[in-house]
């Protein structure tokens, strides 16, 4: 009886300092839980290290293969399995709605479930289909060649299938959304119809990572870690400097680009540069901000991730 009664003492004081800290930081009781549990389960792998390192190698120098739940249950198929271009919904048609979705991962990492969800969830909810180009990844490739595949992805679309580009988003987390921006900087230089909307969820904009704020957010940000980002970018820019705006777009000419929308949370690491971004933008560019939030969040299943998944479906409009 006397540990029954000690297990409902700590069980109570525990939630009560969760809702404690929850009004204290202004996010949900949820928010919290979650981000303890990727402090405990992620991280296993670095690619500073050798083994993950020569791991990384192996796979990203092979084709990708779709895995079998994501092509059975969320209908993801090849539109090119020799460009190594998904699709989802196979009927494409000049007045469908298009994400051409460019996921995340550091540049080294192909996509995760949780983007797969994702995509495949707003899809549905729009009325829309998806275009996702598995571009090239470091430490195999670098950026010439990833923005290159992600170039000849959007032009191909343009070219075969009928499709204009005022029916195009372009969606991208995290590494991908810096690299959408890239793309839609190369597609104004080159004088290439732009997307209708841009839609960036946490987006590495700046591989130096220099801005003095990050330093603030280092022990904050669950997900990600700034030595191993550091080293990441390294492979990825390759031979250009990480200050080139096809590296890291920030430093590019942020002028006549389509209306972008930037998700981030306050306790992201690459929060500071999405502000940074939308100062120095000289058009439409809105940062919706989360306070407490960390990467990626909208992915996770949270209050949060839910009025972030709303706006997003606003922004993108229903068939």
């Amino acid at each position: 009886m006397a540990m029954k009664k000690m297990l409902l003492t700590t069980l109570v004081a525990s939630a009560a300092y969760l809702k404690y800290q929850s009004v204290r930081q202004k996010r949900s009781v949820q928010s919290i839980l979650v981000e303890q549990g990727l402090r405990h389960f992620l991280h296993e792998t670095d690619p500073r290290k050798a083994s993950d390192f020569e791991k990384f190698n192996h796979v990203n120098s092979e084709n990708y293969r779709i895995p079998e739940q994501v092509q059975k249950q969320l209908d993801f198929k090849w539109l090119d399995i020799d460009m190594q271009i998904l699709k989802r919904d196979s009927i494409v048609t000049p007045e469908k709605k298009i994400i051409f979705y460019l996921h995340g991962g550091s540049y080294w990492y192909q996509p995760f479930g949780l983007q797969y969800h994702f995509i495949a969830k707003l899809a549905d909810r729009v009325g829309a289909s998806v275009i996702m180009p598995i571009y090239p990844k470091a430490p195999v490739y670098d950026v010439n060649d990833a923005l290159s595949m992600v170039m000849k992805s959007y032009q191909d679309l343009l070219a075969t299938s009928g499709v204009t580009a005022e029916n195009i988003i372009l969606l991208g987390d995290s590494a991908g959304g810096g690299l959408a921006v890239s793309l839609i900087e190369q597609l104004r230089n080159a004088q290439i119809d732009l997307p209708k909307q841009v839609i960036l969820l946490s987006p590495w904009l700046d591989l130096s990572l220099e801005n003095p704020e990050i330093a603030k957010l280092v022990t904050k940000d669950p997900i990600l870690k700034l030595e191993e980002l550091r080293f990441e970018g390294k492979y990825y820019a390759g031979s250009e400097n990480l200050k080139s705006p096809i590296v890291s777009p920030i430093y590019g000419d942020l002028v006549d680009l389509p209306p972008i929308t930037i998700f981030g949370g306050t306790n992201d690491i690459l929060y500071p540069d999405m502000k940074l971004f939308t100062k120095k933008a000289k058009q439409d560019v809105r940062l919706i901000t989360y306070e407490g939030m960390f990467h990626v969040f909208p992915f996770f299943r949270l209050p949060e991730s839910k009025r972030a998944y709303e706006q997003i479906v606003d922004i993108i409009g229903l068939d």
